[in-house]
């Protein structure tokens, strides 16, 4: 079996031979019927050839352009893309080369110098409205190669141009592509480092405290939830009478100060310090009463 257009991967190889079956096909795809007196000149006897006054040809242009799948799939690859930096946006037009310049405009160069990024060129060749057929073989070219390269179906895609299911299938899988991109690139807020200031003037909302402040509030809301549920037990505080000594509530702060009140208090005669204690008293009492008998008698003299 000999090739067709649907083994072509360039739009020059198709030329004269294919063209008018290329034309037919497509337009056949989008609903249109090329035997219509419309599209045929009346014969005469001449071999004439197919839409001399090119109505099938403008009425496959404006069907094309309405595929919703080609539009919405190639829209969405080429965000998903996004742009690269462009190559030449340190050269002048007059440095380039003719290489440098094949394809490209002068204008095309200053807009993208200016820029300093394009699209991404993986879709350079895929037309962003359909025109002509070579755009309109492009586009099918695209549709194709997402089948067959993200390997999104068992069958191969038909006709070149495939089946209403299999577009709708490359479709999807753009702008699932693109949404999954989009979501990923998001900019995400970076979770503040807070140094705990002093005021709440210098805080900012919501900021996470730092490690010692953290420690110390962790601390806190410890000693405020045991003395809720009565476990809290400090050194400071007497505990009931009749409660004795609990190892598993005495804490070590209570325990050390109880060890350095014994160390402290060790060898002292608690009778004598009794003893001296009373005698101070006494002078002191007997020092006020004198003074205040003198200063009366004095009053009165």
């Amino acid at each position: 079996m000999g090739k067709t257009w649907h083994d072509f991967d360039d739009y020059d190889q198709i030329g004269s031979k294919y063209s008018e079956s290329f034309l037919k096909e497509q337009g056949v795809r989008y609903g249109l019927d090329p035997t219509l007196p419309r599209y045929q000149r009346e014969d005469t006897g001449s071999q004439e050839a197919f839409d001399q006054d090119g109505h099938f040809y403008d009425d496959l242009m404006k069907r094309a352009n309405n595929d919703y799948d080609f539009r919405r799939a190639s829209e969405a690859a080429r965000l998903s893309a996004g742009n690269v930096d462009y190559q030449y946006a340190d050269k002048k037009w007059s440095e380039m080369t003719d290489d440098e310049r094949e394809g490209l405009k002068r204008e095309e160069h200053m807009a993208n110098k200016e820029a300093g990024v394009i699209p991404d060129p993986r879709f350079a060749n895929v037309p962003s409205a359909i025109n002509s057929l070579e755009d309109l073989f492009y586009a099918n070219k695209f549709m194709r190669d997402t089948w067959e390269d993200e390997e999104l179906g068992d069958k191969d895609y038909k006709h070149a141009y495939g089946t209403s299911d299999q577009r709708a299938r490359v479709k999807n899988y753009w702008v699932d592509t693109d949404r999954a991109n989009f979501l990923d690139n998001q900019i995400k807020p970076e979770e503040p480092e807070s140094s705990t200031p002093l005021t709440d003037e210098f805080a900012q909302k919501e900021a996470p405290l730092s490690k010692e402040a953290q420690a110390a509030q962790d601390f806190l809301n410890e000693k405020v939830d045991a003395i809720r549920d009565g476990s809290y037990v400090a050194s400071y505080r007497r505990k009931a009478s009749g409660t004795g000594t609990n190892d598993d509530n005495e804490s070590y702060s209570s325990q050390m100060l109880d060890t350095q009140m014994k160390n402290a208090t060790s060898g002292i005669d608690i009778d004598n310090f009794t003893a001296q204690r009373n005698e101070l008293n006494e002078e002191i009492q007997d020092n006020f009463t004198n003074k205040l008998y003198r200063d009366n008698e004095s009053r009165f003299s």
